[in-house]
């Protein structure tokens, strides 16, 4: 709730790594540099002054979208939740605290103002079983609308996907079971048709 939200513009500075919890969860981190330009009048030009280092911290799918996205070098803009740790490294005889400052990303996107960029939505796994089992449920539906007053029903009527003609692939149906609404796929039979 009172987290700090903030947002960068910089560059890739380090190729992408992609790592894996112990749980299995994708967990993506680079490094953005940040540098601030002010012009000076007294020169008549654009001077960069301070660069500022942040590691930033993708998890799950976007973790795997900034992978497949990102490289070294290109221009990017964080928004994100900082987060700060301290380390104490040796030195010599005695030891010091460095502090590192950390973006947990909630959205990573190109720098728009320095390029171009184009959009592909991608489709995972989870959405591909969620649209498959809508379209079981719908099947298994309107079976036992059509089907009212038969006591056993084992399967549902056959749906029919077939390939583009000349495409010399076999049709494929689908049919799924009401008693366990198990989605199944197999070659279609050759239908014969009254010449």
């Amino acid at each position: 709730m009172n987290d700090i939200t903030m947002t960068v513009v910089g560059n890739v500075v380090r190729d992408v790594e992609l790592r894996f919890t112990t749980a299995g969860d994708p967990v993506a981190s680079f490094r953005v540099a940040s540098s601030t330009r002010r012009f000076d009048r007294s020169t008549e030009r654009w001077v960069d002054s301070d660069t500022h280092y942040f590691t930033v911290t993708c998890w799950r799918s976007m973790a795997h979208n900034v992978v497949q996205s990102l490289q070294k070098g290109m221009p990017v803009v964080v928004t994100g939740r900082l987060r700060s740790r301290e380390v104490e490294r040796p030195c010599g005889e005695q030891s010091h605290i460095v502090r590192f400052h950390d973006i947990e990303a909630m959205a990573v996107g190109p720098d728009l103002s320095r390029g171009i960029a184009s959009f592909t939505r991608v489709k995972r796994e989870a959405a591909v079983e969620s649209e498959a089992r809508a379209v079981a449920d719908a099947l298994a539906a309107r079976a036992e609308l059509d089907l009212e007053g038969e006591e056993e029903l084992e399967q549902v009527e056959d749906l029919e996907v077939s390939e583009p003609a000349g495409s010399g692939s076999s049709a494929v149906v689908e049919e799924v079971d009401l008693a366990t609404g198990e989605i199944t796929s197999r070659p279609s039979r050759a239908r014969k048709t009254a010449a």
